[in-house]
């Protein structure tokens, strides 16, 4: 793990930390909470499709997004850049569901994992600090939910339009 100002100046860049960034002990009991992970080029960090209950933060690397096809195919969806102070698998935060896409590192990434059970004590510990955590969360979430079925929508006027073409 990195050392303590390090670690304090990553966590402060994290846009889910926003409304605690200033609040030095804040950060210091959540960084506690952290656990540090390394994943070699290829290795999958989340899989699509498995139950998940962990927030991954990529620290260094990179890593890729796919989505898979209803016959098992993927395609890369996006670019994850450590450099963007990049977070995913939130929703398990919330509610233990499965995956809705694989993360798998392009070369070697290092995350800090919050699992769900680590912010729930945080949150019975430091609950000033947990609430806008987890209102962060919760609008992130229901930011990729829109995107979602802004792109379905647009998939599906795509397809009318392809077949009142024909």
């Amino acid at each position: 793990m990195l050392p303590e100002s390090e670690l304090l100046d990553y966590l402060r860049n994290v846009s889910l930390f926003k409304d605690i960034e200033n609040i030095p002990e804040a950060l210091l009991k959540l960084a506690d909470k952290l656990k540090s992970c390394d994943f070699k080029p290829g290795d999958s960090i989340i899989t699509e499709g498995e139950t998940g209950s962990e927030l991954y933060l990529l620290m260094t690397g990179q890593a890729s997004v796919y989505k898979s096809t209803a016959v098992g195919d993927q395609y890369k969806v996006a670019i994850l850049h450590a450099s963007n102070y990049v977070f995913f698998g939130e929703g398990g935060l919330l509610d233990s569901d499965s995956r809705s896409a694989t993360i798998k590192a392009d070369i070697r990434c290092t995350c800090l994992i919050l699992a769900r059970s680590a912010i729930d004590e945080f949150g019975k510990e430091h609950p000033q600090w947990a609430l806008p955590i987890l209102l962060r969360i919760a609008r992130t979430v229901m930011e990729r939910l829109r995107k979602t079925n802004n792109d379905l929508l647009l998939i599906y006027n795509a397809l009318v339009s392809e077949i009142r073409g024909q």
